[in-house]
Protein backbone atom coordinates (compact mmCIF):
# COMPACT_ATOMS: atom_id res chain seq x y z
CA UNK A 1 0.00 0.00 0.00
CA UNK A 2 1.28 3.41 -0.87
CA UNK A 3 0.42 6.66 0.81
CA UNK A 4 -1.44 7.68 -2.35
CA UNK A 5 -4.24 5.24 -1.60
CA UNK A 6 -4.57 5.55 2.17
CA UNK A 7 -8.09 5.98 3.38
CA UNK A 8 -8.66 9.39 4.95
CA UNK A 9 -9.44 8.23 8.46
CA UNK A 10 -8.36 9.94 11.66
CA UNK A 11 -5.38 7.67 12.38
CA UNK A 12 -3.96 8.15 8.86
CA UNK A 13 -3.99 11.97 9.05
CA UNK A 14 -0.38 12.33 10.28
CA UNK A 15 0.90 9.92 7.63
CA UNK A 16 -1.08 11.59 4.85
CA UNK A 17 0.09 15.06 5.96
CA UNK A 18 3.72 13.91 5.98
CA UNK A 19 3.30 12.26 2.56
CA UNK A 20 1.84 15.52 1.22
CA UNK A 21 4.82 17.47 2.60
CA UNK A 22 7.27 15.04 1.03
CA UNK A 23 5.41 15.17 -2.29
CA UNK A 24 5.52 18.96 -2.28
CA UNK A 25 9.23 18.83 -1.47
CA UNK A 26 9.87 16.41 -4.35
CA UNK A 27 8.01 18.75 -6.70
CA UNK A 28 10.08 21.69 -5.47
CA UNK A 29 13.30 19.75 -6.03
CA UNK A 30 12.21 19.00 -9.58
CA UNK A 31 11.38 22.66 -10.19
CA UNK A 32 14.70 23.69 -8.66
CA UNK A 33 16.51 21.29 -10.96
CA UNK A 34 14.77 22.76 -13.98
CA UNK A 35 15.66 26.30 -12.86
CA UNK A 36 19.30 25.34 -12.39
CA UNK A 37 19.45 23.60 -15.76
CA UNK A 38 17.81 26.50 -17.58
CA UNK A 39 19.67 29.23 -15.73
CA UNK A 40 20.65 31.90 -18.25
CA UNK A 41 22.70 34.01 -15.87
CA UNK A 42 20.27 36.93 -15.90
CA UNK A 43 19.12 38.79 -12.82
CA UNK A 44 15.58 37.44 -13.32
CA UNK A 45 16.73 33.79 -13.46
CA UNK A 46 19.00 34.41 -10.46
CA UNK A 47 16.12 35.79 -8.38
CA UNK A 48 13.83 32.89 -9.43
CA UNK A 49 16.54 30.45 -8.43
CA UNK A 50 17.00 32.21 -5.09
CA UNK A 51 13.24 32.17 -4.38
CA UNK A 52 12.97 28.47 -5.21
CA UNK A 53 16.03 27.64 -3.10
CA UNK A 54 14.54 29.52 -0.15
CA UNK A 55 11.25 27.70 -0.69
CA UNK A 56 13.00 24.31 -0.64
CA UNK A 57 14.86 25.29 2.54
CA UNK A 58 11.64 26.35 4.25
CA UNK A 59 9.92 23.12 3.14
CA UNK A 60 12.79 21.04 4.51
CA UNK A 61 12.68 23.03 7.74
CA UNK A 62 8.92 22.53 8.00
CA UNK A 63 9.28 18.82 7.34
CA UNK A 64 11.94 18.30 9.99
CA UNK A 65 10.12 20.37 12.62
CA UNK A 66 6.70 18.82 11.94
CA UNK A 67 5.27 16.82 14.86
CA UNK A 68 4.17 14.23 12.31
CA UNK A 69 7.74 13.73 11.14
CA UNK A 70 8.79 13.20 14.74
CA UNK A 71 6.03 10.60 15.04
CA UNK A 72 6.90 8.94 11.70
CA UNK A 73 10.58 9.51 10.96
CA UNK A 74 11.52 9.30 7.29
CA UNK A 75 14.52 7.04 6.60
CA UNK A 76 17.45 8.83 4.96
CA UNK A 77 17.39 6.14 2.25
CA UNK A 78 14.07 7.55 1.04
CA UNK A 79 15.75 10.88 0.37
CA UNK A 80 18.56 9.07 -1.44
CA UNK A 81 15.97 7.41 -3.67
CA UNK A 82 14.42 10.79 -4.40
CA UNK A 83 17.83 12.33 -5.15
CA UNK A 84 18.52 9.51 -7.59
CA UNK A 85 15.22 10.22 -9.33
CA UNK A 86 13.62 7.02 -8.10
CA UNK A 87 10.15 6.55 -6.67
CA UNK A 88 10.22 6.38 -2.85
CA UNK A 89 7.52 3.69 -2.98
CA UNK A 90 10.20 1.43 -4.50
CA UNK A 91 12.14 1.78 -1.23
CA UNK A 92 9.06 0.58 0.67
CA UNK A 93 8.56 -2.37 -1.66
CA UNK A 94 12.23 -3.39 -1.47
CA UNK A 95 12.23 -2.99 2.33
CA UNK A 96 9.18 -5.25 2.61
CA UNK A 97 10.74 -7.85 0.29
CA UNK A 98 13.99 -7.91 2.27
CA UNK A 99 12.08 -8.16 5.55
CA UNK A 100 9.91 -10.99 4.22
CA UNK A 101 13.00 -12.93 3.06
CA UNK A 102 14.69 -12.39 6.41
CA UNK A 103 11.56 -13.52 8.27
CA UNK A 104 11.32 -16.66 6.10
CA UNK A 105 14.98 -17.48 6.76
CA UNK A 106 14.54 -16.99 10.52
CA UNK A 107 11.37 -19.09 10.50
CA UNK A 108 13.29 -21.89 8.80
CA UNK A 109 16.06 -21.67 11.39
CA UNK A 110 13.52 -21.75 14.21
CA UNK A 111 11.87 -24.86 12.75
CA UNK A 112 15.27 -26.51 12.32
CA UNK A 113 16.30 -25.82 15.91
CA UNK A 114 12.90 -27.00 17.11
CA UNK A 115 13.36 -30.32 15.28
CA UNK A 116 16.90 -30.60 16.65
CA UNK A 117 15.60 -29.95 20.19
CA UNK A 118 12.91 -32.62 19.83
CA UNK A 119 15.20 -35.25 18.28
CA UNK A 120 18.02 -34.57 20.74
CA UNK A 121 15.55 -34.64 23.64
CA UNK A 122 14.10 -37.98 22.51
CA UNK A 123 17.59 -39.51 22.14
CA UNK A 124 18.59 -38.24 25.59
CA UNK A 125 15.42 -39.69 27.14
CA UNK A 126 16.19 -43.06 25.51
CA UNK A 127 19.74 -43.05 26.85
CA UNK A 128 19.11 -41.32 30.21
CA UNK A 129 15.51 -42.07 31.30
CA UNK A 130 15.94 -40.36 34.68
CA UNK A 131 16.25 -36.99 32.84
CA UNK A 132 12.89 -37.40 31.08
CA UNK A 133 11.04 -34.95 33.32
CA UNK A 134 13.71 -32.24 32.92
CA UNK A 135 13.90 -32.75 29.17
CA UNK A 136 10.11 -32.48 28.81
CA UNK A 137 10.23 -29.30 30.90
CA UNK A 138 12.88 -27.85 28.58
CA UNK A 139 10.85 -28.83 25.51
CA UNK A 140 7.71 -27.24 26.98
CA UNK A 141 9.51 -23.99 27.91
CA UNK A 142 11.25 -23.66 24.54
CA UNK A 143 8.32 -24.62 22.34
CA UNK A 144 6.75 -21.17 22.54
CA UNK A 145 3.47 -22.57 23.84
CA UNK A 146 2.05 -21.36 27.10
CA UNK A 147 0.18 -23.87 29.23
Amino acid sequence: MTTANLEPIQENDPLIATADQVSALIESFIELGVLVHDNQGTQQSHSALTRKTNQVISQLSGLTSSPYTQQYPIPIDVFSYIEDGRNPDIYTREFIEVTAKSNARLKGKMKGFSKLRDILGDKLVNELPRLAESIEDIKRRTSGETS
